[in-house]
């Protein structure tokens, strides 16, 4: 039908290179899948919605810029081999800690701040965050994972290994492959959440992580295979091999990435993906968490959302390889803001006229949070990112596969980890700047939220425009 044996560009002798980098994504989206839904489902049910705004700001967008310096440093003085695996012990290591060690002591953890919440009552929610720092910690550790170990050790990863040709078709079926782990997440979600297996979130929240941390272990394991058995260590430490002949110096190289006007357009794609979807997001959650109250009812219903988007994005992710080979860099790249815009418009549209909608239609006047939080809210969640992780990805890694391997390594580290920040913590400053007005909450600023919303798609479409003439300069894409 889409005669993909036809134009599959790998050899028969490197399906292994190709299966063991599949399964590594397995890997990888499954953590990824089942964290989000942990952190989420400890910081809305415990905290409030409203703070995830401020853990984006204040906490994870630090966090990322540190992390990111780590990385760079790291890269100049040991190869990418021992940094994936130390980056990959250091966060589960935490999923663990907290899970075995710091929840089941979490009250006498846990420290009152009412006295300064009540004097500055503008910074409440910073407040809140201090007090809660464990689950602060763990929702930047969740958070920073799929930026460091999918975004940029991942993708650097298969970025070194195959070329512009292959990738055109192998990225859709990597993404199609690793929402297989998405899918996983969503059964063992479900099945650890529910009372009777798990009478207590602690229960399901020590099942949930043990499983995570032995996702972890196969995916070192299949990354050792990756770079002692299937491909030569020159290719995945090719920066590094470099390095010895030349020493490049820190300061240099984040010059050389920040002076990059190609970098600087990757960056804003994933900074306005990062506003867009995290703008709606909030809403979203915060009108869920109204239906779900609890930890474990809350995880379910995400649980859910993440299986829903798996089908959507695999059926995306179908075609992806095929329509890759047929349409131009520019169109594929267009393809998830197209989407954004469209169903995030009609989410905004529901949470701002409820009241004149429901009016017209009143069969759904019975139900309105749930509709919305539920219906609307998770179908916009759910299209978008299934064109996200068909789409978007695969058109940005191709954009770094032409480039020198000094900016495949620290400017994709700069534009994914910084970059994927800053658009978190973007929509996250404009989020925290309109809640300061005490008694505010997400629903009361939906409508100002759907202006920047509309603004930010409206910038992504020009820097793609932007990107794509660079991309044909140095690729010599013809499509």
């Amino acid at each position: 039908m889409l005669h993909l044996t036809k134009n599959f560009p790998l050899k028969k002798d490197e399906l292994t290179k190709f299966f063991c980098i599949a399964m590594m994504m397995v890997m990888i989206i499954f953590i990824y899948s089942t964290q989000r839904i942990v952190k989420d489902s400890i910081v809305v049910t415990n905290m409030g919605a409203e703070l995830i705004s401020t853990l984006k700001l204040w906490a994870v967008t630090p966090s990322a810029i540190i992390i990111m310096l780590l990385y760079a440093k790291l890269s100049d003085n040991i190869n990418k081999t021992k940094i994936f695996h130390f980056f990959n012990c250091l966060f589960v290591g935490y999923f663990l800690l907290f899970t075995f060690v710091i929840n089941p002591n979490i009250d006498s953890l846990t420290f009152n701040l009412e006295n300064l919440k009540n004097q500055l009552p503008y910074a409440r929610y910073f407040f809140v965050m201090l007090e809660n720092w464990s689950y602060s910690i763990y929702y930047i550790f969740a958070e920073l994972w799929g930026s460091v170990m999918l975004a940029l050790m991942f993708w650097q990863t298969a970025n070194q290994v195959f070329q512009i040709k292959q990738a055109r078709i192998i990225y859709p079926l990597l993404g199609l492959t690793g929402q297989i782990g998405m899918l996983l997440s969503q059964y063992l979600n479900n099945k650890f959440t529910n009372t009777n297996f798990a009478s207590t979130w602690q229960e399901s929240l020590e099942y949930i992580n043990s499983t995570a941390a032995i996702a972890a272990l196969i995916l070192s394991a299949l990354y050792f295979i990756l770079s002692h058995c299937l491909v030569s260590s020159d290719i995945i430490n090719a920066e590094t091999v470099k390095k010895k002949k030349k020493k490049i110096s820190f300061t240099d190289g984040l010059k050389h990435v920040f002076s990059s006007k190609y970098i600087g357009l990757i960056t804003l794609l994933i900074l306005c993906y990062g506003v867009s979807i995290n703008l709606i997001e909030g809403v979203w959650k915060a009108q869920a968490r109204l239906v779900y109250t609890d930890a474990q009812s809350y995880s379910s219903f995400m649980a859910d959302i993440q299986g829903y988007t798996g089908y959507s994005s695999m059926i995306a992710m179908a075609f992806g390889s095929y329509i890759m080979t047929k349409i131009s860099w520019r169109f594929a790249a267009l393809i998830t803001p197209i989407m954004i815009m469209v169903t995030g418009s009609i989410f905004f549209g529901y949470a701002i006229f409820e009241q004149e909608i429901t009016t017209l239609l009143p069969f759904i006047a019975t139900l309105p949070v749930v509709i919305t939080a539920v219906l609307v809210g998770s179908l916009q969640n759910i299209l978008s990112k299934g064109t996200k992780y068909a789409f978007f990805d695969a058109s940005k890694e191709i954009a770094y596969i032409p480039l020198d391997e000094s900016l495949k390594s620290k400017g994709k580290a700069a534009a994914d980890v910084i970059g994927g920040r800053l658009g978190k913590s973007g929509g996250a400053l404009i989020t925290w700047v309109l809640l300061l007005a005490p008694g505010t909450s997400l629903i009361d600023i939906s409508p100002t939220l759907a202006v920047v919303f509309i603004a930010i798609v409206l910038v992504w479409f020009g820097a793609v425009q932007l990107l794509a003439k660079e991309f044909d300069k140095i690729s010599g894409d013809k499509l």
